[in-house]
């Protein structure tokens, strides 16, 4: 029997070195790392997955690998191209789940590390594409989130 494999996308290896660290004793359990979404995708290609953890902020990331239409922020933030960038690596984790969706089968689920609590449309919205969609609540401790990655899988 295979191991579990479970997708990390960040920047750094902080969650997936802890992630490793904190999984349960004897868990046959295989993390993926990803520090951008082409990454991901090639990964997702190669790879079945039975979760995917997204980190939000990618500020260690070069411009050229961030995701998103980077002229179109340009024009809308009035030109402004290190405003747009700046947006964009503060923002990644929305942009590569969009980048991601159409590789990602249904029923995957997939960690986003944001709190939707208060901004539930925008989490609704985000699943009309990528179903398996749920946010991180502020607070929840890097156990907390292995055990919601390993949780069905």
């Amino acid at each position: 029997m295979r191991p579990r494999r479970i997708l990390v996308v960040e920047d750094g290896t902080e969650y997936v070195d802890a992630f490793r660290r904190l999984a349960p004793q004897g868990a046959e359990v295989e993390w993926l790392h990803a520090p951008d979404a082409a990454t991901a995708r090639r990964l997702l290609n190669e790879h079945s997955v039975e979760a995917i953890f997204l980190d939000l902020v990618f500020d260690r990331t070069p411009p050229e690998a961030l995701a998103g239409d980077r002229e179109a922020l340009v024009a809308r933030f009035s030109g402004d191209r290190e405003r747009a960038l700046a947006h964009l690596a503060g923002n990644q984790g929305f942009y590569v789940a969009a980048a991601l969706a159409s590789a990602i089968p249904p029923g995957i689920r997939v960690l986003l590390a944001y709190d939707f609590s208060s901004d539930p449309a925008r989490l609704a919205a985000l699943r009309q594409s990528l179903t398996g969609l749920e946010g991180v609540a502020e607070g929840t401790s890097a156990s907390g989130l292995v055990r919601r990655l390993l949780e069905g899988t």
